[in-house]
């Protein structure tokens, strides 16, 4: 009932509110407070910003009363749809024209803002769905969540991407399986276990270079093919002085 001013305010999660959420909408209510009516200086909030204490609900009513608010005595929904028609109003009074403009601006608008810049990437909701994604991909998760969320963009890249999609469904020589355990990488590591894995990162560099290689020799080929055949304006010559 509040997505569409709940997306006209870019709320981060305007489909997933949900106001008997005691955690979800206490977040709710500081991020109307400090992003859009700004009742308060920003030293003041503190208490409204502090949503674990035990007198939030008193620095909550507070704040109603502090606004004027007519459902000050009634249900969450009531309150909440209030204070977003409130901020939504303050919202329009700052940026009329974000709101007056053709639906031809408005599009190309919407299509210019980038809707990550309203993710929260701290937030534990975002950090789970990382986790989730991570164990979906098979993506080995790292301590920090944004260092997981780097290794997933990789996979994705390399694996899932239109390009590579089109790639895998060509046919491949498989070639010959590398058998680590017959191949001298010159490192004298006396763990089996070290040693194979550090024979494998150098297997991986050894395949980033040939690849960089391959790489290299195509944008040779395309300059050669460039100057070896120059074209001439003969327009251009003089004979004599």
């Amino acid at each position: 009932m509040f997505k569409r001013k709940l997306q006209a305010l870019g709320f981060p999660n305007p489909d997933t509110l949900n106001t008997a959420d005691e955690k979800q909408f206490r977040s709710t209510i500081v991020w109307l407070e400090d992003q859009k009516v700004r009742r308060y200086k920003i030293e003041d909030r503190e208490s409204l910003r502090n949503t674990t204490a035990e007198q939030w609900n008193q620095a909550f009513e507070q704040y109603l009363k502090d606004l004027d608010c007519p459902f000050a005595n009634g249900s969450r929904p009531e309150i909440v749809d209030w204070l977003l028609g409130l901020a939504v109003q303050f919202e329009f009074n700052e940026k009329p024209e974000s709101y007056t403009s053709s639906p031809k601006i408005q599009q190309q608008t919407s299509q210019q803002s980038n809707p990550l810049d309203n993710l929260d990437f701290e937030s534990e909701d975002f950090k789970v769905g990382v986790v989730e994604l991570a164990n979906l991909l098979q993506v080995p998760r790292h301590p920090d969540h944004l260092m997981t969320l780097e290794g997933i963009c990789n996979v994705i890249q390399e694996k899932l991407s239109q390009d590579a999609l089109k790639e895998a469904l060509k046919t491949k020589n498989p070639g010959n399986p590398v058998q680590f355990e017959n191949i001298s990488f010159g490192l004298d590591i006396k763990s089996p276990n070290v040693s194979s894995a550090a024979n494998v990162l150098r297997y991986l560099f050894i395949h980033d270079l040939r690849d960089l290689q391959t790489k290299i020799n195509e944008c040779l080929v395309c300059v050669q093919a460039l100057t070896a055949n120059p074209k001439t304006d003969t327009k251009l010559g003089k004979v004599g002085f």
